[in-house]
């Protein structure tokens, strides 16, 4: 399988990594109030074109929107509809209602795809890490593992190009379920970071969501053994699967472990060179994922020719009779 092509690239990058849902909810939010102060016919159907497309593009993209948000939507339309019909006049879609006859109908709506704008934004900044950081431990699948022995993965470029000691237990194939040994052979290994590549198997795989949660919640219940910080990628994930993101999102809050946005993983994932199939990182695709946990870690270059360590932890071997 080839890297995909580029227009495919940045569908990937603009729906899977959330912008998609962003610009949607703005173009729903600049149709209903340009709806609202439009009294005549003229221009009207763009506009409701414009805000119907909008809110298609942020209802596909996996970003969850918060239940009072669409709690608020129906009830705004139900008491569009109540109202119509007391006077006797069909009920109404959200796009029906016209002139200035819908101006605070048109301006609660839109309100309310500004409210799901600013609940969203924050999981598109990088989490600050403060702390001073000199081990890291590394628990991933085969986007860190690579796909061959001897791969020159970001651990090992990171570990070479920093006085970080790091200590990685990443494995092709690895899942949620799987992790949790991943994450028990580091856990004699005092690190300052953790971070978590994990659960891209998971979704490919199609693990229930019930599932999924079930499998994450153990995975991050296992990380609470020590004091380290732990970080964790936000997974990139398919249209109309704004429920895994919740599940991570929720869970990832609970157990105060800060996302590393999944639009800064599509960046790399989806950038010119950076796959050697549109998911296993090429050496380049590595060097950016490299780059982007640097950055995360304040990580700065070596002041002498001294580098840091690299150890992989493999996990045991069970002998099947």
């Amino acid at each position: 399988m080839d890297e995909p092509n580029i227009f495919l690239r940045w569908a990937m990058y603009h729906f899977a990594g959330g912008d998609a849902y962003l610009l949607g909810l703005m173009a729903f939010a600049a149709a209903q109030v340009a709806l609202s102060r439009t009294s005549g016919t003229k221009g009207r159907r763009s506009l409701i074109i414009g805000g119907r497309i909008g809110l298609i593009w942020a209802i596909a993209d996996p970003s969850p929107i918060p239940w009072l948000v669409i709690a608020a939507f129906v009830l705004l339309l139900l008491v569009a509809i109540v109202g119509r019909l007391r006077k006797r006049q069909p009920a109404v879609s959200t796009e029906a209602t016209s002139g200035r006859e819908g101006h605070p109908f048109r301006l609660a709506l839109a309100g309310l795809a500004i409210v799901a704008i600013l609940c969203e934004i924050p999981y598109h900044f990088s989490p600050r890490l403060t702390l001073t950081i000199t081990t890291l431990a590394v628990v991933g699948d085969s986007v860190t593992a690579g796909l061959n022995d001897g791969e020159d993965t970001w651990p090992k470029q990171l570990a070479r190009t920093s006085t970080l000691q790091v200590f990685d237990a990443s494995q092709p194939g690895a899942t949620l379920k799987s992790a949790v040994q991943q994450v028990e052979l580091l856990n004699s290994q005092a690190a300052d970071v953790l971070i978590l590549e994990i659960g891209g198997n998971d979704l490919l795989e199609g693990l229930p969501v019930a599932d999924f949660e079930r499998d994450l919640d153990r995975l991050l219940a296992a990380t609470q053994k020590d004091q380290r910080q732990v970080v964790m990628f936000e997974l990139p994930l398919p249209p109309l699967a704004a429920r895994y993101c919740a599940v991570q999102r929720r869970l990832a809050m609970q157990y105060q472990v800060p996302l590393i946005p999944r639009r800064q993983f599509l960046r790399v994932l989806t950038g010119d060179g950076s796959t050697v199939d549109g998911i296993h990182l090429s050496v380049r695709g590595q060097t950016r994922l490299m780059e982007l946990v640097r950055n995360l870690l304040n990580v700065g270059d070596p002041l002498n020719e001294s580098t840091g360590e690299y150890r992989h932890f493999e996990p045991p071997r069970i002998n099947r009779l």
